[in-house]
């Protein structure tokens, strides 16, 4: 499987409940620090990851408080700037703070 497309179905599955376990977020560090991918690729996946995500959570025009978690997690998990994220999604994120 393209090393690629593997980090982001690893991705859609470990936020898919909106929580990273400890298991995941091991596993996601392994993958990131066995140089499949190098540094330029892993950006590339998470921002389409990131635009793929949004699309999803605003597509019925509502973001649900599950969805917002989701939306957290997948920033303090992957340690997202908020530069890199639509300004709605960076909105949800700052307000939690």
């Amino acid at each position: 499987m393209d090393p690629k497309r593997k980090l982001k179905g690893m991705l859609a599955r470990i936020f898919s409940d909106a929580v990273a376990e400890d298991a995941e977020r091991d596993e996601l560090k392994a993958y990131l620090a066995s140089n499949v991918l190098g540094e330029g690729e892993i950006k590339e996946v998470f921002e389409d990851f990131v635009q793929t995500t949004w699309k999803i959570t605003i597509a019925d025009g509502v973001v649900s408080d599950r969805e917002k978690q989701r939306l957290r997690e997948i920033v303090s998990v992957l340690a997202l700037d908020a530069g890199v994220l639509p300004a709605e999604w960076a909105a949800i994120v700052a307000d939690a703070s």
